[in-house]
């Protein structure tokens, strides 16, 4: 029989009164993809942090190649021959892109003096790209990439390490069609090198797309494991959820009203070109494209948060001047950024200051906030959204990703705006949270809300969108009903 790559053995971690890892068992074989499935706060997290030695186990072994380790340090784990690519990346925005890539295994003319031979430093880079169809120079400075391409330059530094054990922790949540297509291939490889692989994903489309075998997680624990052949996508989410499968996508057909936000010839620079369309009210407007195209720059210009080269924004059919996002905020415009860690959430804060942030003048009772209100609002909105554990006073930054994101959905909730600009919102979130916020999006616009929903997911922007705009190189290069949308279509116009 063979022996396991990597093997958990009645794994268990104590953190708090709510949550705790309870007998972990798990094994990974070489040549093989283990996909870990599980909410938002089930330990999918906690069981890789555990193996990286980030959280010391409480008690339990853990062994590679039948050795037991214990691992101190992400660097300790390194030495162990275990490589993780996290959802927050590290990676040093003052290098080049090869140097970043290549950080672990600098080319040297003098190793002793380390002496980096920069020529072949860029030489083995730029074929490296090549094999993988990557469209990046390797000399730019890694502090000018986007989101996704920070993370395809983490992907690649786990595709030409020497690690034995490598493991993937939401590896698509910020990539397109064109960038899932490279991971895929990377993975492809990996598993014919022999490597053992861990990949912790919300997307039932991937496992069964990449995986061998899928473990499912809930509230600390593991449910059940499957050969991927074998088993039927409702089983996994049955076990996901530990409930029936109910409808995916909730969209409500809502009767749309009048032009509400006009956008008319806006460009920024050589990134935006030419950008007119209008939102209705009680629409939710899909904007989806590749890395690149612009998606999220034309939510930052529309918001304030970058001034466009030219072009005017109408709300209600008057012009708004929008010059930083007090302006949009008033003119009735809210945006979720994707970018949640750095500009959405306020880690050192409380839940309920996170939440109700954006609306504290809704409580001000003769000058001075009333406290029980804002108590109570502030709950109902995390009751809405299932956010967990769910205290007032608990630490944001303490919460896992997919629970810091509905929280950041919560506070533009209450703020009672008309204007949703939401970017990403579902990224990184598990399939029983996304079905929350796709549930609130519904109450939003049959309120009377208007949304624009940016997102890389083709098959959720299709399910939820009343129309769907496709961005291409800075251009708006596709605008359809949803009716007469198709994927094919979508991806025609945005690889095109």
């Amino acid at each position: 029989m063979n022996v396991p790559a990597l093997m958990l053995k009645n794994i268990n971690k104590y953190m708090s009164e709510d949550f705790s890892l309870n007998s972990i068992n798990l094994d990974l074989f070489y040549g093989e993809v283990h996909a870990l499935i599980g909410e938002n706060g089930s330990g999918k997290s906690m069981i890789i942090n555990v193996i990286n030695g980030i959280f010391k186990k409480d008690s339990g072994q853990i062994y590679v190649d039948g050795q037991e380790i214990n691992a101190n340090s992400v660097y300790e784990a390194k030495k162990l021959g275990i490589h993780s690519v996290l959802q927050d990346v590290a990676l040093y925005p003052n290098l080049s892109i090869a140097e970043n890539v290549y950080a672990d295994k600098m080319p040297y003319k003098n190793e002793l003096l380390h002496w980096i031979d920069y020529d072949q430093l860029i030489y083995n880079c730029k074929e490296l790209f090549k094999d993988l169809n990557i469209n990046l120079n390797p000399e730019a400075m890694l502090g000018s990439l986007g989101y996704a391409q920070l993370h395809l330059v983490e992907l690649i530094k786990a595709y030409i390490s020497d690690a034995r054990i490598i493991i993937f922790d939401e590896p698509t949540s910020c990539f397109s069609p064109v960038e899932k297509a490279v991971l895929y291939q990377v993975i492809h490889e990996l598993k014919k090198r022999k490597k053992a692989i861990i990949y912790i994903t919300h997307s039932l489309d991937e496992i069964e797309q990449v995986a061998d075998r899928v473990t499912v997680i809930y509230q600390g624990k593991i449910i059940g494991t499957r050969n991927v052949t074998v088993t039927t996508t409702e089983e996994i989410i049955e076990l996901m959820a530990m409930t029936e499968v109910g409808k995916r996508y909730p969209k409500l057909d809502i009767p749309l009203g009048k032009t509400i936000m006009s956008v008319k010839d806006l460009s920024f620079e050589t990134v935006l070109s030419d950008i007119n369309f209008d939102l209705r009210k009680g629409e939710i407007l899909g904007v989806t494209g590749l890395a690149g195209s612009g998606r999220s720059m034309l939510a930052k210009c529309i918001f304030g948060v970058t001034k466009p080269t030219t072009g005017t924004i109408e709300v209600n059919g008057k012009p708004a001047t929008i010059h930083e996002p007090y302006d949009a905020i008033r003119a009735g415009v809210a945006l979720l950024p994707e970018d949640r860690i750095n500009s959405s959430v306020f880690g050192s804060l409380s839940l309920q200051s996170n939440v109700s942030i954006a609306s504290l003048r809704r409580f001000v009772q003769h000058m001075v906030i009333d406290p029980y209100i804002l108590a109570d609002v502030s709950n109902s909105y995390v009751e809405k959204l299932s956010i967990k554990p769910g205290n007032a006073d608990d630490i944001v930054r303490t919460y896992s990703g997919g629970n810091q994101q509905k929280m950041a959905v919560a506070r533009w909730m209450m703020s009672h705006l008309k204007i949703y600009i939401m970017d990403e919102p579902t990224r990184g979130v598990d399939i029983a949270s996304k079905t929350d916020i796709y549930n609130c999006m519904v109450d939003m616009v049959r309120k009377g809300a208007s949304i624009i929903f940016i997102s890389s997911d083709i098959d959720e922007i299709m399910g939820m969108c009343d129309r769907i705009l496709v961005m291409n190189s800075g251009k708006l290069v596709c605008d359809v009903p949803r009716a007469q949308a198709s994927k094919e279509l979508i991806l025609k116009y945005a690889a095109k």
